[in-house]
């Protein structure tokens, strides 16, 4: 009998996903106008764009500056009024005790010369080719900030010398049962980070729970005061510091920063639209967000034009990452209380931080703002090297643009900015074919020596 409701939950599942990829390919042909937004055609050199004004006369989006070259001028604004309480509910939420690391703190680096702080879960059994990309990369490209992370709780002794020679902070994460609460039955999914839990907090799976460890361990970092990106850890590759175009974190603007996935108005190949993809086209996030908030609620027509924003690349100031990661985990936790269709693995990390987003509930929308692809600390290159048209597209290179010394830069920066070469790689792994025989003639930028032991101290780590 168990067998049978499951089979024909399976079938369910399959019929959904197809009306949905169906409706989906609809709204891409076919732009459908919420009477409480309305839109204008702006001319912009070879095309037109949408300019997204709300009732109240605030322009939301502005993707024709872009293409006319004016970044600083670009805006990507949720697309609904803002519930004037919702500044002051975010704070309130903010100002709660934030309660102490749940995992064992391994080993406590020195403090470096920056107070800027990487943090992201590599809790993997062996994981040192993935710690030289990562740590190594960032500290062979001038990186000096915090590195804090999760590892297995039984990382071995190769990769713990090498990430204390490298002046990292690592915690020990230990998988855990999730709790019965959160659990639903018959649930299957093959995706272990959203099937397992860690120790200490069972009550989010591990693809939740890894935002609330940053939470606790960026505030458990006193010296941790600067810029903080909460990142995926197992692709990700640096070329730079990539905060080195972002300024002072004091002076910033904006203390909260999205990085967009490439869209219909950041393709350097416009004449082949389905290498981009828009959040409001994509039956990915309509079919992980409506079983749980309702098609009336999310609107996707309304965002068939705007940008899809990355979860495993989001930078913030130590006040501006601390309302993002609050903010997710709690309606991560509201979620799971709600029942099976607002839990993961049915609603997963980024499209519910995509929805928050557009409906403004991270808040203090004059302090947050997203970076169009291409521009800024992070080139995600995961959309643009797989080309959904052929029979293996995955490691497409057509898209991906070199300087004179081969390093991928960003596409819509200028030859004058800090940012011109991507500071970040995010994604890389599904542009392997041909970024494994790169990163091989590259290995300056993340080894000195071969051998990991042999690997020199960062200066401001006791030997």
């Amino acid at each position: 009998m168990g067998r049978l409701k499951l089979k024909i939950q399976s079938h369910l599942f399959i019929i959904v996903a197809l009306f949905i990829s169906l409706q989906s390919l609809w709204l891409s042909s076919k732009v459908t106008v919420s009477s409480s937004l309305h839109t204008t055609n702006n001319a912009v050199g070879v095309g037109q764009s949408l300019h997204a004004i709300l009732p109240d006369g605030t322009v939301t989006f502005t993707p024709y500056e872009i293409k006319a070259g004016r970044l600083d001028k670009y805006v990507n604004l949720p697309n609904t009024m803002i519930d004037p309480h919702v500044d002051a509910d975010i704070h309130n939420l903010m100002m709660q005790t934030v309660p102490l690391p749940a995992e064992v703190l391994l080993h406590q680096a020195p403090n470096p010369p920056s107070t800027n702080a990487i943090v992201g879960l590599a809790s993997y059994p062996k994981f040192m080719d993935g710690w030289r990309k990562l740590v190594g990369s960032l500290r062979l490209n001038g990186y000096e900030g915090h590195i804090i992370v999760g590892v297995n709780k039984n990382i071995p002794q190769e990769e713990q010398e090498y990430l204390d020679k490298m002046g990292v902070t690592y915690y020990a994460v230990e998988i855990a049962n999730c709790s019965s609460t959160i659990l639903d039955k018959d649930e299957n999914t093959s995706n272990k980070v959203r099937s397992v839990c860690s120790q200490g907090l069972e009550d989010l799976k591990l693809e939740w729970g890894r935002y609330e460890m940053a939470r606790r361990w960026l505030k458990a970092c006193k010296n941790c005061t600067g810029w903080s990106m909460v990142i995926d850890t197992r692709d990700i590759f640096f070329q730079r510091d990539p905060f080195v175009s972002l300024g002072k974190a004091e002076d910033a603007t904006h203390d909260l920063v999205f990085v967009e996935e490439v869209s219909s108005f950041t393709n350097t190949l416009p004449q082949t639209p389905h290498r981009a993809v828009n959040i409001g086209q994509s039956s990915r996030y309509r079919f992980h967000v409506e079983p749980c908030y309702g098609k009336d609620n999310v609107k996707a027509h309304e965002l068939i034009h705007r940008p899809m924003l990355c979860s495993g690349t989001v930078i913030g100031t130590s006040n501006g990452i601390h309302r993002f990661l609050s903010v997710l985990v709690e309606e991560f936790k509201k979620n799971n209380a709600k029942g099976p269709l607002c839990r993961s693995p049915v609603t997963t990390d980024q499209w519910t931080m995509n929805y928050l987003y557009y409906k403004g509930r991270f808040g203090f929308v004059k302090q947050t703002k997203t970076l169009p692809f291409g521009t800024g600390p992070v080139l995600t290159v995961g959309k643009i090297c797989v080309n959904s048209a052929l029979k293996d597209g995955l490691s497409q290179i057509d898209m991906i643009e070199f300087d004179a010394n081969d390093l991928i830069v960003n596409p819509h920066e200028p030859e004058s900015s800090m940012a011109r070469i991507a500071p970040a790689l995010h994604q890389w792994d599904r542009c392997r074919g041909w970024m494994r025989p790169w990163l091989q003639k590259h290995k300056d930028l993340f080894m000195v020596n071969e051998k990991p032991g042999d690997e020199p101290y960062m200066s401001w780590v006791k030997t």
